[in-house]
C-alpha cells in the first residue's frame, strides 16, 4: 500500500469537518429570530442589521448605537441502528460498535454590533461574529468510528462597513471581512485492517504477522489507532448591499457576501496501539506531521422584502441562495508530498422565509416567522457522519421591548423540524475501505437574546 493510500485510509472523511467548517450559522441577530430571519437584508430594527445588509444601516436613526448579543443552539443528532463495514483485498467484514449517542451538544454564538455616523449621508459600522461553526463528538467505539468522532470548527468574523444614504429612497453600503478559522477532528484508525491490507501474498508485510501481534481481526476496537487533525488561517472577503424604497413603506433590500478561500495550516498526530508499534513498517506510517487543507466558505445572495400594511403589522420575506456547489471536493496536503481528496459534489441551496411583526404598544412588538432551508448535501452517499446535514422547516417566534429611549431588549425562539437523513458513505481512494449506514434523526432548538443601547 503506497503512503498516499494510506493517508487517504486514515482520513477518508476529513473532507466533511474541514467544510462543516462550511456549515452557516445564521443566528446573529436576535431581533432577526423571532421572524426566522425574513426580511432582514431589508430591515433597520438595529445594528445588527449590517451582518444582513450593512446599507440597512443608513436608515437607522441618527447616533450611536451598540448591539450585544448571544444564542444558544442546542442541537440533537442520534443515528438509528447503525451498521458498518470494511473492505479490503476483495474481502468484506463487518465492523461493530454503539450508535454513538447524541452527537451534538448545546453551543453559546455571540455577536457585537456598532453603528455611528460620520456625517448626514455616512454611517459606519462593525459587526464580530461568528458565521460558521460545527461541534460534535461520537462516544468511544462506535460504529463509524473510523469515519468520525470529534469535529470541531471555530470562526471569528470582524467586519467593517461603511453605508451611503443616496437619497431618502436610496443606499448603497460595502464592507471587508476577516475571518480566522480554526479546525480540530479525531477519528480511529483501524489498525488491523490496516495490517491484514499490507499482509504478503498482496504486501510487503510477511505472512502470520498480523495475527502474531494481535491484529488478525478486522474492525478490532481493542487495536485501534486514533488521528487527530488541526489547523487554522487567517482570510480575507468582502460584503456588499443595497436598500430601495419605491414607495413609502416599501422597502426593498439585496445583499451579496462574497466566498473567502481560506488555506488551513497545521498538523496530523497519532496515538498508535502497542500492537502497531510491533509493525515497525505501519508504525513509522503514522508519523505526526504538517499538513494543508484549502477551504473556500461560499457566497451568498439575499433579497427581501418588507411591507408596512398598516401602522400595526408588517409583512416581511426573504430568499437567499447559497452557492455551496464550490464544495466538490476537500483536498488534503501531506508534508510527505501526498494528496488525499475526498468527493463532495454539494449542491447551491436556496432559503425561503416569511414572516410578521405586530406592534402591541409603543414599547412592545411581537414577531412570528417560518422559513424553508435547502440541504446542500445531495444524497446519502455524500452525507457524511460529521455533517448529518438535511432540509429543514423553522417555527418561531419573538418579541422587542423598548424599556425606554435609551435600551432596547429582544428575545426570539425557533423549533427546527428536520428531515431524517439517511447516510450510505464511504471512505474513497484507498485499497482499504469502511463503509457506515444507517439514518439520522435531528432536530434544533435555538434561543437568542439581544441588548441595544443608543448614545
Amino acid at each position: 500500500m503506497s503512503n498516499r493510500a494510506v493517508w487517504v485510509f486514515l482520513m477518508g472523511m476529513t473532507a466533511a469537518p474541514a467544510y462543516a467548517a462550511g456549515f452557516a450559522l445564521i443566528e446573529q441577530s436576535a431581533s432577526g429570530l423571532g421572524n426566522s430571519y425574513a426580511g432582514m437584508a431589508a430591515r433597520s430594527d438595529d445594528a445588527s442589521t449590517q451582518f444582513f445588509n450593512p446599507a440597512n444601516l443608513s436608515f437607522l436613526p441618527q447616533g450611536r448605537q451598540v448591539v450585544f448579543g448571544l444564542s444558544a443552539i442546542l442541537p440533537s443528532a442520534k443515528m438509528d441502528d447503525p451498521t458498518g463495514d470494511v473492505r479490503f483485498n476483495n474481502t468484506q467484514s463487518p465492523v461493530t460498535g454503539n450508535n454513538g449517542g447524541n452527537v451534538a451538544s448545546l453551543a453559546m454564538v455571540p455577536n457585537f454590533y456598532f453603528a455611528d455616523d460620520i456625517n448626514d449621508t455616512l454611517k459606519y459600522g462593525v459587526g464580530i461574529t461568528v458565521p460558521y461553526g460545527l461541534s460534535s463528538e461520537f462516544k468511544d467505539g462506535w460504529v463509524g468510528r473510523y469515519s468520525a468522532l470529534k469535529s470541531e470548527l471555530e470562526t471569528l468574523n470582524i467586519n467593517p462597513v461603511i453605508s451611503w444614504k443616496a437619497s431618502e429612497r436610496l443606499s448603497i453600503a460595502g464592507g471587508i471581512n476577516l475571518q480566522y478559522v480554526k479546525a480540530t477532528l479525531t477519528n480511529a484508525i483501524d489498525s488491523s485492517s490496516l495490517c491484514l491490507a499490507n499482509q504478503a501474498p498482496t504486501g510487503a508485510i510477511p505472512a502470520g504477522s498480523c495475527n502474531a501481534v494481535g491484529l488478525g481481526q478486522p474492525g478490532n476496537a481493542a487495536a485501534d489507532s486514533y488521528a487527530k487533525l488541526s489547523g487554522d488561517d487567517l482570510s480575507w472577503g468582502f460584503n456588499l448591499g443595497v436598500v430601495f424604497k419605491p414607495v413609502a413603506g416599501t422597502t426593498i433590500g439585496a445583499a451579496y457576501r462574497s466566498h473567502i478561500k481560506h488555506q488551513l495550516s497545521g498538523d496530523a498526530s497519532f496515538r498508535r496501539s502497542a500492537q502497531i508499534n510491533r509493525i515497525a513498517p505501519l508504525a513509522s506510517r503514522l508519523s505526526d506531521g504538517d499538513i494543508q487543507a484549502k477551504l473556500s466558505l461560499p457566497e451568498t445572495v439575499s433579497l427581501s422584502l418588507a411591507q408596512q400594511l398598516n401602522d400595526k403589522f408588517e409583512l416581511l420575506a426573504d430568499v437567499t441562495w447559497t452557492n455551496w456547489s464550490r464544495f466538490k471536493e476537500l483536498r488534503i496536503q501531506f508534508d510527505s508530498g501526498d494528496d488525499n481528496v475526498t468527493t463532495t459534489k454539494w449542491n447551491n441551496s436556496y432559503r425561503f422565509s416569511l414572516g410578521g411583526n405586530y406592534r402591541y404598544s409603543e414599547a412592545v412588538t411581537l414577531r412570528m416567522g417560518v422559513a424553508y432551508d435547502q440541504t446542500a448535501v445531495p444524497d446519502a452517499e455524500h452525507r457524511t457522519p460529521r455533517i448529518p446535514d438535511a432540509d429543514r422547516t423553522w417555527v418561531s417566534l419573538g418579541a422587542r421591548w423598548k424599556m425606554d429611549a435609551i435600551n432596547t431588549f429582544d428575545i426570539g425562539y425557533a423549533y427546527l423540524f428536520m428531515k431524517e437523513a439517511k447516510l450510505n458513505h464511504s471512505t474513497e481512494g484507498a485499497s482499504v475501505q469502511h463503509r457506515v449506514q444507517g439514518e439520522f434523526s435531528p432536530n434544533v432548538n435555538l434561543l437568542s437574546v439581544q441588548w441595544t443601547r443608543v448614545f
